[in-house]
């Protein structure tokens, strides 16, 4: 049960009894050096939860350490209920700050589930991510995935329930009604929610945006502990960046239209690339951006159509009563133009096509117009088409063949119908095999597999691929900079944020050269068709924003790329002109900037989080759990070694050990093999808590080192070869192996049994010393208080306690030990009682000691919530109003708005009544006088 969550009941448990640590029993170790007894207390050291909040990992995973980057794992570290957003900008490594603090959190046993909930191009990635930089195994749930997993398991059994670590697209969730049902009966101990603006509520929030907000939102409430990554958190509302702060801790929002940032401010971490922090660390390690538009003259041809869409008028658009340019259907015929012909094309058709069966809106006077517009879009045929054949020639002025294996290509459009026409003209004209030219667009049905495909073949250097077309599903999160520097806007989105975020995938931290970034911007001799075109100051605003004006919102007054195109479409559509585009844009940039200086408001929304964490996390005084190895290598070259012996059947073949090297090559064991129905292991796959079957190198065999220099240059070399994922894995102290050394070891001695040992020479003659471990849990059943100690009894009797780092450096038990037999264990055995009493109320006072200052931070915390309630009830009033004395003689609108308010005060109470159980839970300590310990083992002097 390990591991899990259960309820027994005590009277049906028939010959259940409590054990007594006192009671253990004695098996004195006679192998040699103790190797059993260390490797023992090795293995359990590990396995133990630390309760510090000094971080444990920074500066150690296989990353390059970066200062900026230590602040969310600081801030994560000082709270109770790690709940943060992170909102760093494009390509500042949010999935690797996400997997410092899961590996903290793991550390101390606080991540033994976890769900990762991502897009459907993201999941490869994402999980490649957390193995090969933390050992973080993550199960993929794409739809191959599900599909084997349903012809395994009984159809009402929990899918969550058979994968403790898992990743999982949110188009999953929203279309599995299946998986979606599982999400409700089920509980992580972490959620991480990626590109989370995706799951905020929106201004324009419907259909499929409406279902993932409902589903983040249902998320929140199914996990102790939440991270929110997303470098787009608002989309310039208040209520969006609410939505937000709501599923971190819904006690923060008395009111969604007015944000205070220091309610929040514990909650949110956002840098821009212009902060001076990330300037410091990465200013010179990122090859500066190079801009190249590519101006072009239309041709006779698209002048015509141009001319035509400029002047087109349509009943249709008349019958529009919202007033939005970007809801007419002129607007998006110029939207499809400024793509390309064929999508412009496919547009029109497809509304003629509804007018006349009568399933779109229009007369028939809009479809002879938009017939006669077909016909002028239609004349351009590919010689015609002046922006691709700018895109061949700037691909000749490149000289550019596709041949070498590091110049590849991503051209992104932000219409499916362009990036197929492209796919297939590009190839033909650039005389490319069907293998070199590769498609991402989520168009098919199982896109999510397809993708990840697609993706993982572009980052390998001996893929043929060498040009990447894509659409806009492919701009959010993907690393495409490994064999990759040159980017291509065929079209360029109408939006800065999609902008920068196509640009994030090829310049962003780790690119080794400079990126190349080049679009198209078309020339027209009529006025009234140059005055449409605007785009081109959208890029003019995103070099502003990496120069130092920090949130790109600023310019379009909205954070997502629905709103910014519906900004862009009124100057399209209105033809107001580049230049007056741009003073608007800088016009709200400036208002918004003034505000900030004044009004907290603004200043929540568009400023940065950058606050340090609470000094007293930072220099918290908790150790962690003592080390009898020098390090993790030296602890698995032991456990192997003792593993391999000849009576051992732990490894298929004897791991071979390069100290050299620091490596350890070895077969994976059969009990770390996936399981068939019978429970035999199977021949092939490994089980997933250990590590994705991806990881596994030719024959079942994999590589350990913990050098982190030696696994980022066995990811590079994996991109240079037919494998995407390096066989050579990150041991450190989160590596699962670990886990399985620890089930090993578990086993050298008896259960409910301790080692004892003679050290004599290092103890004095007479002493035993007991090793012992205690923790005093919460409500919950975790750790507070958790402490190593050595009980030390001597022959004239007195009892003392020592630290477990001083006695293994004071007995110098990590060196070689002889292995001594012992005759007489009556000493021994009668000095466990004592020295189980004396740790158990070394316990006791341990617990008193804690309990003043948890006593004083719970209060602050319910003073806080208390405060925060006081809040949420006024706002209430002001809302709906005081309630009456009595609703006899109220009017319908009167009783309903009383019910909507009795019905928010019982929703209010509950959710500070669940927040305060929860604090009050995992807080206070069980106050046993005699807290459960564990004999670890026993050395006599």
């Amino acid at each position: 049960m390990r591991d899990k969550e259960a309820r027994f009941v005590w009277d049906l448990e028939k010959g259940a009894r409590i054990l007594d640590p006192a009671a253990v029993r004695l098996v004195p170790d006679t192998s040699s050096g103790l190797i059993d007894t260390k490797l023992h207390l090795a293995a359990a050291f590990r396995a133990t939860p630390t309760t510090t909040r000094r971080p444990l990992t920074l500066g150690r995973a296989a990353i390059d350490d970066l200062t900026f980057q230590h602040l969310p794992v600081e801030r994560a570290l000082a709270q109770d209920r790690v709940r943060l957003l992170i909102a760093d900008d494009v390509g500042l490594g949010k999935t690797l700050e996400a997997g410092l603090i899961t590996s903290e959190l793991a550390l101390r046993g606080r991540a033994n589930r976890i769900l990762v909930v991502t897009t459907r191009a993201m999941l490869t990635q994402f999980q490649k991510e957390f193995w090969t930089r933390f050992s973080i195994p993550l199960s993929r749930l794409d739809s191959a995935a599900i599909r084997r997993m349903r012809n395994r398991i009984p159809a009402h059994y929990n899918v969550f329930d058979q994968f403790d670590r898992s990743i999982v697209s949110i188009d999953t969730l929203k279309r599995d009604t299946q998986i979606r049902d599982a999400l409700k009966h089920s509980y992580w101990d972490l959620i991480i929610i990626d590109e989370a603006h995706n799951a905020a509520e929106r201004k324009s929030a419907a259909g499929s945006n409406s279902q993932r907000a409902e589903l983040a939102q249902l998320l929140s409430r199914r996990t102790d502990s939440l991270l929110l990554l997303t470098a787009t958190p608002h989309d310039g509302s208040q209520e969006s960046f609410a939505s937000l702060i709501r599923m971190l801790d819904p006690t923060r929002v008395p009111n969604p239209t007015r944000l205070h940032r220091s309610d929040i401010e514990d909650l949110v971490v956002r840098r821009f690339r212009s902060s001076p922090e990330v300037v410091a660390d990465i200013g010179r390690a990122v090859p500066k951006r190079q801009l190249f538009p590519r101006h072009f003259p239309l041709s006779p041809q698209e002048e015509v159509a141009y001319q035509a869409i400029a002047d087109l008028h349509l009943d249709l658009d008349e019958e529009q009563t919202r007033g939005r340019a970007i809801d007419l259907f002129r607007t998006t015929i110029a939207k499809a133009i400024f793509s390309s012909p064929v999508a412009c094309l496919e547009t029109l058709e497809r509304r003629i096509r509804g007018i006349e069966n009568g399933t779109a809106r229009g007369t028939d006077a809009d479809r002879d117009r938009l017939q006669s517009l077909a016909d002028q879009v239609a004349a351009i045929d590919t010689g015609a088409f002046s922006k691709y054949q700018e895109l061949l020639q700037l691909l000749r002025e490149l000289r550019w063949t596709g041949r070498a294996p590091r110049d590849r290509l991503v051209v992104f459009s932000e219409r499916i119908a362009t990036v197929s026409w492209l796919a297939e003209r590009l190839r033909a004209d650039l005389d490319l095999s069907a293998d070199q030219m590769a498609r991402v667009d989520g168009g098919s049905v199982e896109a999510d597999v397809r993708t990840q495909e697609v993706i993982e073949a572009f980052g390998q250097e001996r893929s043929p691929i060498r040009i990447l077309i894509a659409s806009d599903m492919a701009s959010e999160g993907l690393n495409l900079h490994f064999q990759c520097h040159r980017l291509i806007h065929f079209d360029l989105p109408w939006s800065l944020l999609r902008f920068q975020q196509r640009n994030g995938r090829i310049d962003r931290y780790g690119q080794d050269r400079p990126p190349q970034i080049s679009y198209f911007v078309g020339k027209s001799t009529h006025p009234k068709v140059r005055q449409m075109w605007v785009l081109e100051k959208l890029v003019a605003k995103d070099e502003a924003a990496q120069a130092g004006v920090g949130d790109p919102a600023v310019f379009l007054g909205a954070g997502d790329a629905e709103g910014e195109e519906a900004v862009v479409a009124e100057a399209v559509a209105s033809a107001i002109g580049a230049e007056a585009f741009e003073r608007q844009m800088d016009e709200r940039a400036a208002e918004v900037i003034t505000h900030m200086s004044v009004d907290d408001e603004f200043a929540a929304l568009f400023g940065d989080y950058a606050a340090p964490a609470p000094a007293e996390a930072a220099t918290s005084t908790d150790q962690g759990p003592p080390r009898l190895y020098l390090d993790t290598f030296t602890y698995a070259r032991a456990m192997i070694e003792r593993l391999s012996r000849p009576e051992e059947t732990a490894f298929p073949e004897v791991p071979r050990i390069h100290e050299a090297d620091r490596l350890i090559q070895l077969a994976i064991p059969a009990d770390m093999r996936a399981r068939d129905g019978f429970g035999y292991a199977s021949e092939g796959a490994v089980d997933g808590r250990f590590m994705p079957e991806e990881a596994v190198g030719p024959g079942g065999r994999i590589e350990l080192t913990d050098q982190p220099g030696v696994i980022n240059q066995a990811i590079s070399d994996a991109k240079a070869q037919e494998r995407a994922w390096p066989t050579v894995q990150y041991l450190w102290d989160g590596h699962p192996i670990l886990e399985w050394f620890a089930d090993r070891a578990s086993i050298f001695f008896p259960e409910h049994a301790a080692p004892v040992a003679s050290l004599a020479g290092r103890l004095l003659p007479g002493e035993v010393a007991v090793l012992l471990h205690g923790a005093i849990p919460n409500a919950n059943g975790a750790p507070v208080v958790d402490r190593w100690a050595v009980v030390i009894w001597s022959p004239d009797e007195t009892v003392r306690i020592e630290e477990v780092g001083t006695f293994l450096t004071r007995t110098r038990l990590s060196e070689n030990t002889p292995s001594r037999p012992l005759e007489d264990l009556s000493a021994a055995k009668a000095t466990i009682p004592i020295a189980v009493d004396r740790f158990q109320t070394h316990l006791v006072d341990l617990r008193k000691a804690r309990e003043a200052d948890i006593e004083r931070d719970l209060d602050a915390v319910l003073d806080r919530l208390a405060a925060l309630e006081t809040r949420f009830r006024t706002q209430l009033t002001l809302d709906l109003g005081d309630v009456p004395v009595g609703d006899a003689g109220m009017s319908p609108v009167e009783k309903r708005r009383l019910t909507i308010r009795r019905k928010r005060e019982q929703e209010i109470e509950k959710l500070f009544h669940d927040w305060t159980e929860w604090f009050d839970r995992t807080r206070k300590m069980v106050a046993d006088p005699n807290p459960h310990v564990d004999v670890k083992a026993v050395f006599v002097g």
